[in-house]
């Protein structure tokens, strides 16, 4: 009966020792959308140097497929290499032939899925300057302009007109807004619409001062 017990309490132990064993090695697991996301990232595209310049994925580099061997000393030492092309199938010939020399890379598949996971940090961009503004461009199409806009406390945004309409989107921390004489305090969430050829200044108030503003010829006053 007590061997019956022991035997039934070893048993016990042992699937609770495997199952924990199994949420562990589960957590160390990284979605691909993670590992691209990651500042550690090696991003490289093995189409053609044709096809890589007719639009890749953001921070790729080009290494054709038949480079790989040659280019060893680039992947050398990397811990997070993805590697994609049009379909995956260029990719995981390369991931082998990395395999081959102790290498270890991701498929990424094609280079369009990647491209779909990607994100960005506006603040790898920017940085909150107390004596000027610091600008990136967001996006830039046709008849429209977005970008993100920081400054620092005490950071000016002199003095100057839009030519067309602009919306304003405060992200983070206060500024304050001249414009006809009035002064207008915008906080975090606060939106504005900024007419055209309207002279206006913009002060950041607190350390970190964050907005969005996104021009367009097709924004109605």
């Amino acid at each position: 009966m007590l061997n019956f017990i022991f035997m039934r309490i070893n048993q016990i132990f042992y699937l609770t020792i495997i199952s924990l064993l199994g949420v562990i090695v589960h957590a160390q697991e990284k979605s691909l959308a993670t590992l691209i996301n990651e500042k550690d990232a090696f991003l490289v595209d093995v189409r053609t140097e044709k096809e890589f310049n007719q639009g890749s994925a953001l921070n790729a580099i080009n290494i054709p497929l038949d480079r790989v061997e040659k280019e060893l000393s680039q992947f050398q030492g990397k811990s997070n290499i993805i590697l994609f092309c049009r379909t995956g199938k260029r990719a995981e010939a390369a991931r082998k032939l990395l395999l081959k020399h102790q290498i270890q890379a991701v498929n990424g598949k094609g280079y369009l899925f990647v491209k779909s996971l990607q994100k960005e940090n506006l603040m790898d961009r920017l940085s909150y300057r107390t004596d000027k503004q610091t600008v990136s461009v967001i996006k830039n199409g046709k008849g429209i302009k977005q970008v993100g806009v920081a400054l620092g406390k005490g950071a000016i945004l002199k003095k100057h007109t839009t030519d067309v309409p602009a919306f304003l989107v405060m992200i983070k921390g206060e500024v304050r807004f001249l414009i006809n004489g009035e002064e207008i305090l915008l906080k975090a969430l606060d939106t504005y619409n900024i007419p055209a050829n309207v002279e206006h200044e913009l002060i950041g108030v607190e350390d970190e001062n964050l907005f969005i503003l996104t021009k367009s010829k097709y924004f109605q006053e």
